[in-house]
């Protein structure tokens, strides 16, 4: 298992008060809802920051805001306002006789859902994308909130995970790696969840190459599927599973890598350029353990020959891996900073392929006498076993803080004139100056350096 993962920075954002909408507010339980509001928010940005937070926390704090938040997207459950209109009763055909009473009960339509809020537009959100630096997008839209800070919860278990895999002691225990794992199919989840039911529901389209852009949450998805992959694949190096199993488990690994980045090969290539050289490297490496095992599978059928074309390949790709880590350690652009070279799950790789190779050639040349093919065999891209899919999202329920009483409190004659604080806003900026917001501090996520005498470079004790 790989100790180090690429990692992109997260979304940063200005400050929310909610103070626009306490001039709409007629009552004391409206203005305590905006003041949670605010709490909700601060605390929730606050804990992303902090990578060694616990998934508990994390996922209470967001719940908690995301809660009270879907009260500014859409109307609250019971509420009037908002509410789509119910369906009209068909009329009855004249000469026939009206159904009784329960009957008509029975196929009365069941209460329209809740429409959108009439708090969705007013107040302008502003956030970073990962990819664009300090560049700030903005949006008066409660659901362009809601997508940002899910993205950036998705981001947080993606950080997480990398801290529990990059802890200083070598060995990682098996609740740690179970997490590892958990965490890595959440995030890929939250990923898929925001292409698939979120990203749509935005007031205006997302630009190409901002988070919201498909490819990048596909990229964003399928990366965190491959890592979560490893996790299974370093188990099943440790517990010395078939040669064939750990060869296809690799070869299957090596092809989400790779598919994550040709997926952002659309993309500005400076842009993504450190990002995809991580993606390409880890498909690399983990070609080369395929080539490595199956080489062993192949040579317990007593097929030296074979074995030793598979185990060039692998020494081939292993090198080409070198050459890939220090293209990465010297690319500049958004993400970690990290010397692969110098980690111990890649300075396994080579000793590892030359130990078996030089085995099978000093078994061909006195026992087998075998011809070497010049081409080694097609991988095999069909596991069985261990292949990894993500853990759906299912975004929280409305906060019970947001009650149809409250929600009505909300006076919309009092609400302020959107020209007034587009007005302001203007007021606010300064000419000729972008708009940006600062970049969010973020610890560094230690990685191992030490050795360690194993497979796959880590011990899962």
């Amino acid at each position: 298992m790989a100790h180090w993962f690429h990692r992109n920075p997260l979304k940063a954002t200005t400050p929310q008060t909610f103070d626009v909408l306490r001039t709409a507010a007629k009552s004391g339980e409206c203005n305590k809802l905006l003041t949670d509001l605010k709490l909700a928010r601060d605390k929730l940005l606050n804990f992303l920051r902090v990578p060694e937070k616990t998934v508990e926390e994390v996922q209470a704090a967001a719940d908690n805001y995301f809660g009270l938040l879907f009260g500014l997207i859409n109307s609250p459950p019971g509420s009037k306002e908002g509410a789509a209109e119910p369906p009209k009763p068909k009329e009855q055909p004249a000469g026939e006789e009206g159904e009784s009473a329960e009957a008509k009960a029975e196929a009365a339509p069941s209460p329209p859902p809740a429409g959108e809020s009439k708090l969705r537009k007013l107040l302008l959100f502003k956030w970073t994308d990962t990819l664009h630096g300090k560049e700030a997008s903005s949006s008066k839209d409660a659901q362009f909130e809601f997508v940002s800070m899910l993205f950036n919860l998705a981001l947080w278990y993606t950080k997480h995970s990398a801290k529990l895999a990059g802890t200083e002691t070598i060995s990682l225990k098996v609740d740690e790696a179970k997490e590892v794992f958990k965490t890595l199919r959440i995030a890929a989840g939250i990923f898929q969840h925001l292409e698939q039911n979120e990203v749509s529901r935005l007031a205006q389209p997302p630009a190409k190459t901002t988070d919201f852009d498909e490819r990048l949450l596909q990229a964003y998805s399928m990366q965190c599927l491959a890592e979560a992959q490893e996790v299974t694949l370093a188990r099943a190096m440790e517990l010395k599973h078939k040669n064939n199993l750990v060869s296809s488990l690799s070869a299957e690994t090596s092809k989400m890598f790779i598919v994550a980045a040709d997926t952002l090969n659309s993309l500005d290539a400076p842009m993504v350029a450190k990002w995809q050289r991580y993606l390409t490297l880890k498909s690399t490496i983990y070609k080369a353990y395929a080539y490595s095992y199956l080489g062993l599978s192949i040579l317990e059928q007593d097929k030296c020959g074979v074995a030793i074309a598979c185990l060039r390949e692998s020494k081939s790709l292993a090198m080409k891996a070198t050459q890939l880590c220090r293209d990465y350690a010297r690319t500049t652009g958004p993400g970690t900073s990290a010397k692969p070279l110098e980690h111990p799950f890649f300075q396994r790789l080579q000793p590892s392929v030359q130990s078996v190779l030089d085995k099978c050639e000093r078994e061909n040349g006195f026992i087998y006498f075998q011809k070497v093919p010049e081409e080694a065999p097609q991988l095999d891209y069909n596991a069985t076993h261990g292949l990894v899919k993500p853990e759906p999202y299912t975004p929280p329920s409305f906060s019970a803080a947001w009650t149809p009483k409250v929600y009505e409190s909300f006076d919309a004659k009092k609400f302020p004139d959107a020209r007034v604080l587009e007005a302001a806003e203007k007021d606010k900026a300064k000419p000729g100056e972008k708009d940006e917001i600062p970049p969010v501090p973020e610890p560094n996520v230690s990685t191992k350096t030490a050795y360690a005498k194993s497979d796959s470079g880590c011990v899962i004790s």
